[in-house]
């Protein structure tokens, strides 16, 4: 089940701590530790007594949508070390301007061997150097060094907005649901097709959901089955299917498309080429499919099995279960979530 993401992005004593733990000043003291300091001032000035100082501040968070944005994002976080340098004498190696490009060539070096270490982002990437000469005078030098922290493939925080877990007393399947072909019913604490209907379905309208969101599903498995989610529907002849079918002794997951009452099976993995996709009659398996615009992913168990582009009913926002004629499958743990979703 998705998780929401909450991680800070980053305490920034954390990368204080890097740096001043992998500075190397040399035997002959070339390159003096700066003083670290944190701040969101862009100007900090070293003191009579400093050399050099790097003002640490990061930027504006960035996230963009990778893949699914209900599923998983990119972060970006720049982060912007202001340095000044003072030297006034040839003590102890460069003097002037030369040690603010010393100070940023170490700066440099430590983030290139350290560009995995930092907890919870991937990898830090140097970006730039820039002297800035509008603030350099005759003893104080000014530049500044941008890098970026990022992570990919986070956990974008989704909401679980509506479900149905069909935990009351057997009989109808409730007000919350619609018929669209066939008679459903609850049977201990399970929905089931309560008679042999063929390319039947229910859609949920307990409240208003969109097009695109996660749906999921648990489906007790029987034999000679087919049965599982129904999307997209925008009528009894015109709907989107991902369904469970044991055929020949042969057992499939397959993406169907109903038009104009034709069902056509636009992907299908067999659970004899595949290891995602297999069960034994009786077995409680997830099914759950992602939808974003023309985007259509099927998990197995939690693995994805299907990916598809296609711009059948995309825009259509009424999901819920599909049963061919098979009264023995049942349903439980039927859920929708929306990243940044509410319950209506």
């Amino acid at each position: 089940m998705p998780q929401a993401y909450v991680q800070e992005p980053i305490d920034l004593s954390d990368l204080e701590t890097l740096f001043t733990d992998n500075w190397d000043i040399k035997a002959g003291g070339e390159i003096p530790q700066p003083t670290f300091a944190q701040s969101d001032q862009p100007r900090f000035d070293p003191s009579d007594s400093a050399v050099s100082y790097v003002n640490i501040m990061a930027e504006e968070l960035v996230e963009e949508q990778l893949g699914f944005p209900y599923q998983h994002v990119t972060r970006r976080l720049p982060v912007v070390l202001d340095i000044w340098a003072r030297r006034e004498t040839a003590a102890a190696g460069g003097t002037g301007r030369q040690l603010l490009h010393d100070v940023k060539q170490e700066i440099r070096r430590i983030i290139y061997a350290n560009m995995h270490s930092l907890s919870n982002w991937q990898l830090m990437r140097y970006k730039s150097f820039r002297e800035v000469y509008e603030d350099s005078g005759a003893i104080r030098f000014h530049g500044q060094v941008r890098l970026t922290l990022e992570q990919d493939g986070i956990a974008a925080p989704t909401e679980l907005i509506d479900d149905d877990e069909f935990t009351r007393s057997d009989g109808a399947i409730g007000a919350e649901w619609t018929a669209g072909a066939g008679t459903w019913e609850v049977v201990s604490n399970r929905a089931a097709l309560q008679s042999a209907t063929a390319n039947a379905h229910t859609r949920f309208t307990g409240s208003t959901l969109k097009a695109s969101v996660r749906l999921e599903v648990l489906v007790v498995t029987a034999a000679s089955m087919e049965a599982g989610l129904l999307f997209r529907w925008t009528d009894t002849s015109n709907y989107w299917t991902a369904r469970l079918v044991e055929s020949g002794g042969i057992r499939y997951l397959r993406l169907v498309r109903t038009t104009a009452g034709t069902p056509v099976t636009l992907a299908e993995v067999r659970a004899s080429s595949s290891a995602d996709v297999n069960w034994a009659d009786g077995d409680t398996v997830e099914i759950s499919v992602d939808l974003y615009g023309s985007l259509i992913e099927v998990q197995f168990n939690g693995a994805t099995v299907v990916s598809r582009v296609d711009t059948g009913f995309q825009t259509l926002a009424a999901h819920g279960i599909f049963s061919n004629s098979d009264q023995v499958s049942r349903f439980d743990s039927w859920r929708v979530y929306e990243s940044g979703g509410s319950k209506s």
